[in-house]
């Protein structure tokens, strides 16, 4: 059991990603400051288990209040007919091919 100061330290850290989870679901969105003090909490509490020996994949796997959970999109292909018929937008159409009207091409 790690010592009580440590022990302090970790309820401390534990409540002060709880507030920064707050503030990103209180309106303040995702700026560049909110989301380095997340980040420095996160590093300032695997410090603090490293104190006493804990791995640093001992940390909780569920995410800290307010941060969205990573959603796992599956390697395997779509199912092709979701796509039949629609373009590969910016690649250009794999559709049928329209010729320019006669007083337009080539502008």
């Amino acid at each position: 059991m790690p010592p009580a100061a440590v022990r302090e330290l970790l309820r401390t850290l534990d409540r002060l990603a709880h507030c920064v989870g707050s503030l990103r679901s209180s309106g303040f969105g995702e700026p560049p400051a909110l989301t380095r003090l997340a980040d420095d909490v996160e590093r300032l509490r695997l410090d603090a288990r490293a104190l006493v020996g804990e791995p640093a994949d001992a940390a909780p796997a569920r995410p800290p209040a307010g941060e969205r959970a990573t959603i796992a999109v599956p390697d395997i292909p779509y199912d092709a007919r979701l796509w039949h018929g629609a373009d590969d937008e910016g690649v250009g159409g794999h559709g049928p091919q329209v010729s320019p009207s006669p007083g337009h091409a080539g502008r």
